[in-house]
């Protein structure tokens, strides 16, 4: 059975529903909600405007790999990183992790094995393990 609400607990709310109408009066209340808003709208579109943008992306690989051409891998899709090392991949038909470290002046080769792991997740290069070292190729 439902509730049915006290004549105090009805006062209380009739008393803040009149508070708050009160304060609907004051010209800062409505211009600081005003200027919450329109602060929301702002983060809503840029946030939109980015889903859009990655949206256009996936369009663009669907209609790649609808004629035939695979995964696409353009610049705009990789970072400038990724771009030399898949420059340096193709350059020498197969790398390691130790490879492209000291191809990028990096100084150990965890870095370099997690961007060949990424460049291998997105399907761009392959990947073959050979004793302990593991190799990619293009």
């Amino acid at each position: 059975m439902a509730k049915i609400a006290t004549e105090t607990e009805f006062e209380k709310l009739s008393e803040d529903v009149a508070y708050d109408a009160e304060k609907f009066k004051d010209p800062y209340v409505v211009g600081a909600m005003i200027h919450r808003l329109v602060e929301e709208r702002k983060l809503t579109n840029e946030l939109f405007k980015r889903i859009d943008e990655k949206l256009d992306r996936l369009v663009a690989v669907a209609e790649g790999m609808e004629k035939g051409k695979g995964i696409v891998s353009s610049s705009e899709f990789l970072s400038e990183v990724d771009e030399q090392i898949m420059a340096f991949v193709k350059a020498r038909k197969r790398v390691c992790a130790e490879d492209v470290a000291a191809h990028l002046g990096y100084r150990g080769k965890n870095a370099a094995s997690a961007r060949l792991n990424a460049l291998f997740r997105d399907g761009i290069v392959k990947k073959k393990r050979a004793g302990r070292k593991v190799f990619y190729t293009p």
